[in-house]
């Protein structure tokens, strides 16, 4: 919320949660990236490195702004992330639950697939009939 020049009110949360790091690569291309999640203060990471040319976005859920940030910074060649949550040996596990919509919406496109080509097979076959009859 802005005041006029130079006033500016932020709004935190009381609880205060500390950042979880994680430094991501890819094995491909060797690119890494740092990403800062879970931590309630804006400006909590302005005084990393890595993360020195980068701005926290705050967690919307549903529309609603949660008062949780999220940052990401890419690394340059040879720079660390700092102090990482994750393990080194560990590796990053992302689970995805199945979506019963999605699921269906796929079917139904599936189907209607399925319905087209037979048209199609249909509508040349009863070309070939009607030019060989001919």
């Amino acid at each position: 919320m802005m005041f006029g020049s130079g006033t500016e009110l932020k709004i935190h949360i009381k609880e205060q949660y500390e950042p979880e790091v994680y430094e991501l690569s890819d094995t491909k291309t060797n690119e890494k990236v740092c990403l800062a999640t879970g931590f309630t203060r804006h400006n909590l990471m302005k005084d990393w490195t890595a993360f020195s040319g980068t701005e926290a976005s705050q967690i919307v859920e549903d529309g609603k702004p949660t008062g949780v940030y999220n940052q990401v910074a890419v690394l340059e060649a040879g720079q660390e992330c700092g102090n990482t949550t994750e393990k080194a040996d560990e590796p990053c596990a992302a689970s995805l639950e199945p979506d019963e919509m999605v699921n269906l919406a796929s079917l139904t496109v599936f189907g209607l697939r399925v319905i087209f080509m037979k048209t199609v097979v249909f509508n040349v076959l009863m070309t070939l009939r009607l030019w060989i009859s001919q």
